[in-house]
């Protein structure tokens, strides 16, 4: 009977664990408020073309009245960047946000359809001054958060941007890349390569073993890839790195790593806990989001952090009463 269970990838909160998270949200919220971000709330439904040119079927969809087609909100940046060229919000502008937003997960992932997010989205600033308060702010939420130790890793949204773009993959072929990149399939890669050979092939193989001390790992990339673009891409990277250091202490990379959404375009971050499989907060830079509304490019760098992922990396140190 549909009337007492839920639809897969959905759960119930209760007591402690609604508690807890009720709390986190408060609390990054706040703090944010107090960094100078502006509160800004949008609607939990959109017509569809705010998130995706094409129907996206991992999105939850339904018609309204009129026949239209809406989504349940995927993520919170692509309403604000829809705000910002909509309205008559002046930008430079700093925004602060919290709320649910929904996508089907692969089901053997484990990975909750309905999650809470806070976030934030630093628009028309100077590009160093924005991922420095993005980083800053990043790092007083998780501390505020209870996180005691998290790991930051980076990247560049470029590239694989580069890679894709330059072999000219048709759009199956390109999922299947993804796919093996994010998996860190060896032998897949290595097919791929023979399949598709091109001056990247070095490059591509060895994408599963270019992750952590940057230094070594940037090292190791510039030996096996000669493409201008991407040698210029990992010298912004190296010299990102270096301001981050001064605020964050030792980071890691990981050249392999995809964009959490499809409108990054610069420098990516995620933070990961010892505790838990998958980033509970990741971030980047995204100014041509804005063109798709019309506008004109904008600076724009934001991050989201994962409620609910923050609270089962903390929980064995909360003292709330209650069941689970």
């Amino acid at each position: 009977m549909n009337n007492r269970t839920l639809p897969q990838g959905l759960y119930d909160k209760l007591f402690k664990r609604a508690r807890a998270t009720y709390e986190i949200e408060r609390t990054v919220s706040d703090l944010l408020i107090e960094c100078g971000f502006h509160r800004i709330e949008t609607p939990t439904l959109e017509h569809f073309e705010v998130f995706s040119d094409t129907i996206d079927t991992n999105n939850y969809q339904l018609f309204d009245k009129r026949g239209h087609l809406l989504s349940l909100r995927p993520d919170i940046t692509s309403q604000v960047a829809r705000v910002i060229s909509s309205t008559r919000v002046q930008t430079p502008i700093k925004f602060s946000y919290s709320g649910k937003v929904y996508r089907s997960q692969e089901a053997m992932r484990g990975l909750e359809n309905e999650r809470t997010q806070a976030g934030i989205e630093i628009i028309g600033y100077p590009v160093q001054e924005a991922y420095a308060e993005a980083i800053s702010s990043a790092k007083k939420a998780l501390e505020r958060s209870g996180l005691k130790d998290c790991t930051f890793e980076f990247s560049h949204a470029a590239i694989l941007k580069t890679i894709f773009q330059q072999l000219e993959l048709t759009s199956e072929v390109a999922d299947d890349l993804s796919l093996h990149i994010r998996d860190k399939n060896i032998t897949k890669l290595q097919e791929f390569t023979k399949q598709h050979p091109s001056e990247f092939d070095g490059f591509i193989s060895r994408l599963p073993y270019l992750f952590g001390e940057a230094e070594v790992v940037l090292a190791e990339a510039r030996q096996v890839s000669q493409n201008a673009q991407l040698l210029q891409v990992f010298d912004q990277l190296e010299a990102f790195i270096a301001m981050a250091e001064t605020e964050l202490g030792p980071v890691t990379v990981d050249l392999a790593q995809l964009p959490t959404v499809p409108y990054y375009t610069g420098m990516m971050f995620k933070v990961f806990d010892q505790q838990l499989p998958d980033a509970f907060l990741s971030g980047g830079r995204y100014d041509k989001l804005f063109e798709r509304f019309g506008a004109e490019e904008l600076t724009a760098i934001g991050w989201a952090l994962e409620i609910d992922a923050i609270y089962q990396a903390i929980r064995q140190d909360l003292d709330y009463q209650g069941g689970k």
